[in-house]
């Protein structure tokens, strides 16, 4: 029932450091040759090459690349119609275009789009070998188009010139390798023992099926290069045709094979490298390149995550199906492809573009405005607007790079600021100096948050998880660089002044936004410290108590429901108030006490409302002993079980006081007879004299354990507590040496157990038995079924060289830590009453770290971790 997480292996080790250390070889590498090749970047030269765009054409230039993007999507739908997945070819083209789009800037070595297309073929009930033998042959496909490219390239013999003051013979063996993927593609595809994962009666692509899967990719690939001609050409580069394709072909396959992802920075930089070897000037070359980032790659994204939002977001349970039962297949282990990602489709990436849009406003400030920009808003708008403007841009820059966090939690409190936050940065990025392309992005990214409003569920999260302090290190560092570049800007301005406005007044300007940022960030720090804060809960009163003990009544409390008496633990409700499960928090952690206890027709639902509740808060969910008759309700609804131990159920209608079975209890009787031991069980109310009493028995058990009194799964010393139900006693002489509070059934249980048990220091020996022997008795005169003794802890958990790591560790415990804990001796003594051992189990989502969630419940047991830590009384 456990997906545990495979040991790593040497080669996977291996391959994780590939997958983290090319990335950051390549960028070192083209970094270092930029530097020395280009030296400097020529940002105002890129502004005014930007500058100059003309409208019309760059929105043409948006069209055709969609459409570029989209036709990628053609070898999906030859490949579905080879494989006769009776998939329509609408829905090949949109699922492929919400792959590709992803996988274009994610990249990841294909593993992305793969993901997408063998969770959306799934779910829509594609068979998945099938479905696995469309993603490897678009795999393989894909690079088909590049590397006929190359075999161009080499034909119009310009790969020396292209890659001239590059590595060039590093080059040269880049794509003569590349280049031989064509004819190796044709050979290795007509090998039936290399295309064994086909599927069982599957035929190998026929030739005119290749040439066509070829000829698809070379279109696809000159697609790309024609977008990203245009894009140069509108920003005044002019290149070659034949010169161009070759310094295509050569950035396509150089970053392909950094495994950064979309190739950022390394696919840029081979460009400008090779283009300003040609002899083209840096500033339109950057600006080409930055359009064509923008109309290959962020405007389809957006329409992507729009695409797949409206048509997977209502697949989501044949998705999960789905995603199961693709942990099993090879291509799948094989890619490592993200098994969650479809679950929450692009919602990491919007909580990306909603930082990349607070670090765009800030960049933009940094940035001088163009002057005759400055002077049209100037004529039409006063002064201190467009002052105010640049000011406040700044102000929602930094909210914006805080909110993205929420954005990544599905916080709904940071959708609704975040979402007219960027309404009012477009319009801002407009008065403070004309930023149309600034304007549009912010309005594509509040688009997008609309799209996905109804997925903004959560209501609190995690201040101090390692998540929340990477996105906080991201806004430091961003508005740490803001200082940084604009205090460089100031002191290389001779004529700085800080309260001088102006259309010329830069510097000036730049330095009065540092107050912004500085405002933007403490009050983002203090909107965070209470606005995201989970709310503290509610301890029950009375009346909700009574509610719940006629839920009891009705329908069972199971084998903690009467511990909601003891008012320490607050009460979660079904969303149709018919079920109620008692719980405690500890860190992040959610923990339900057992079941939840209603109608059996609700509690399916209950478990599943509880998990919400606890996702809206960032919570963990947990439900801390479960007992086997429930196991396969928490299995499907999406939980883990680990072993926690055993509880011990005696049957009452097997028990008797004669023969050697029960000789130890029977000895206890007699014993207790001969000390003059009187048992009685005392019905409530009770009176102060009785609790008074009672209370001195209590902490004189305390005393001699040096112990603190505990909660949560364990009752406590509470005279409200002990008032719910009857309480037997040992007296001697008058005076009660032991007693302990018996939970008598509700409903349909028929089970009778003990919490509180407890005796004076000087109780003779044997005392304990003896009221347990009579309990018993007073249980099945009265027609109980069973006693319960409780739990023994690690009991027959891991106890066999199958069970999983955790529950083998576990099992050490058990056997090595009588240091501890008596583990083992509460067992024997429990054994004596010949019990039948019923399994408890802790329900957890799956891929949690157990040690860590039975560290927490051992903390809320003990009252907190200062006590768990430390031990002592109060």
């Amino acid at each position: 029932m456990n997906a545990e997480v495979e040991p790593s292996t040497p080669r996977s080790a291996r391959a994780r450091w590939l997958r983290r250390g090319v990335p950051i070889v390549f960028l070192g590498v083209v970094g270092w040759l930029v530097e020395r090749e280009v030296g400097d970047f020529d940002l105002p030269a890129m502004q005014r090459a930007l500058l100059g765009v003309p409208t019309l054409p760059a929105l043409a230039i948006a069209a055709f690349a969609l459409v570029a993007v989209a036709f990628t999507g053609l070898i999906d739908v030859i490949l579905a119609r080879w494989l006769a997945l009776g998939l329509r070819a609408r829905e090949a083209f949109r699922l492929a275009f919400v792959a590709n789009t992803l996988s274009n800037t994610l990249n990841l070595s294909g593993a992305v789009g793969s993901a997408v297309r063998l969770l959306g073929l799934s779910a829509h009930a594609v068979e998945l070998g099938r479905g696995a033998a469309l993603v490897g042959m678009q795999v393989l496909s894909l690079p088909l188009g590049l590397s006929a490219l190359i075999v161009l390239a080499f034909v119009f013999g310009e790969i020396p010139d292209s890659l001239r003051g590059a590595a060039h013979g590093l080059g040269i063996v880049l794509m003569g390798t590349a280049a031989l993927y064509l004819p190796a593609f044709f050979v290795l595809t007509s090998r039936r023992r290399l295309m064994g994962w086909l599927p069982e009666g599957q035929a190998l692509p026929g030739l005119p099926l290749r040439l066509g899967l070829a000829l698809v990719s070379l279109a696809d690939w000159l697609f790309a290069a024609g977008v990203l001609h245009a894009c140069l050409a509108i920003s005044g580069v002019a290149v070659p045709l034949p010169l161009f394709v070759a310094i295509f072909a050569a950035a396509s396959i150089i970053g392909l094979l950094s495994l950064v992802p979309g190739g950022l920075g390394v696919f840029d930089s081979v460009l400008l490298l090779a283009l300003s070897a040609a002899g083209q000037a840096q500033g339109p070359v950057l600006a080409g390149v930055f359009l064509f980032r923008v109309a290959y790659y962020i405007l389809p994204l957006f329409i992507g995550l729009l695409l797949g939002s409206t048509m997977l977001a209502g697949r989501m349970p044949a998705l999960t199906r789905a995603r199961e039962r693709l942990r099993s297949h090879p291509l799948f282990g094989l890619l490592g492809l993200p098994a969650s990602l479809l679950a929450g489709l692009g919602m990491r990436l919007l909580a990306l573009l909603t930082f990349a849009a607070g670090l765009l406003l800030l960049g933009s400030a940094v940035i001088p405005a163009v002057h005759e920009h400055i002077e049209v808003v100037d004529a039409v708008l006063p002064l201190a607007a467009v002052e105010g403007s640049y000011w406040l841009s700044i102000l929602s820059g930094v909210f914006l790079l805080g909110l993205a966090r929420g954005i990544d939690g599905r916080l709904r409190v940071a959708y609704r600021l975040a979402l007219p936050l960027l309404l009012a940065s477009a319009v801002l990025a407009v008065t403070k100096g004309l930023h149309f392309g600034e304007a549009l992005f912010l309005l594509g990214v509040a688009v997008l948050l609309r799209a996905r409003k109804r997925e903004f569920s959560q209501r609190a999260m995690s201040l101090t998880s390692a998540m929340t302090f990477g996105w906080l290190a991201g806004l430091v560092a961003v508005v740490a660089a803001f200082f940084a570049i604009g205090i460089g800007n100031i002191f290389g301005d001779d004529s700085f002044d800080l309260f001088y406005f102006g259309a010329d007044g830069h510097s000036s300007r730049l330095a009065r936004g540092f107050v912004a940022a500085l405002v933007g960030l403490v009050a983002w720090l203090i909107w965070q410290a209470f606005a995201v804060r989970r709310p503290a809960p509610k301890r029950p009163d009375r009346s909700e108590l009574e509610r719940a003990r006629g839920v009891y009544a009705a329908n069972g409390a199971g084998e903690f429901g009467h511990l909601s008496f003891m008012g320490d633990k607050p009460l979660f409700w079904s969303g149709d108030g018919h079920a109620v499960v008692a719980y405690g928090t500890v860190r992040d952690r959610l923990v339900a006490l057992g079941s939840p206890c209603g109608p059996p027709s609700a509690i399916r639902q209950a478990i599943l409302d509880f998990r919400r509740f606890a996702d809206a808060q960032d919570r963990v969910p947990l439900f801390y002993e479960v007992f086997e008759r429930d196991l396969s309700l928490y299995h499907d609804l999406g939980f883990d079980l680990f072993k926690l131990g055993e509880l011990a159920m005696v049957p009452l209608a097997e028990f008797t006081l004669t023969g050697k079975r029960w000789e130890d209890l029977r000895q206890a009787v007699n014993r207790a007879a001969r000390e003059n031991l009187v048992f009685a069980v005392l019905e409530p109310p009770f009176d102060t004299v009785l609790m008074s009493e009672l209370e001195r028995v209590s902490d004189d058990w305390l005393a001699e354990k040096d112990v603190a009194e505990k909660g949560f799964s364990l009752g406590r010393f509470d005279a409200d507590y002990l008032g719910w139900s009857p309480v037997a006693v040992v007296r001697r002489d008058d005076a009660i040496v032991a007693f302990a509070n018996l939970l008598t059934p509700y409903g349909s249980d028929d089970v009778l157990s003990i919490d509180l048990m407890r005796h004076v220091e000087g109780a003779p020996r044997g005392t304990m038995d003896f009221l347990f022997a009579r309990i018993m008795q007073w249980g099945r005169e009265r027609g109980h079924a069973w006693f319960s003794l409780g739990m023994a802890p690690l009991s027959r958990v891991g106890d066999n060289p199958y069970a999983r790591i955790n529950e083998r560790l576990a099992a050490l415990a058990f056997q090595y830590g009588g240091r501890f804990y008596n583990y083992q001796g509460l067992r024997r003594y429990k054994d004596k009453f010949a019990p039948r051992w019923v399994g408890a189990y802790l329900a957890y989502p799956r891929g949690t770290w157990v040690p860590g969630l039975l560290i927490d419940v051992a903390a809320l047991v003990a009252g907190g971790y200062r006590r768990f830590l430390f031990g002592g009384r109060d």
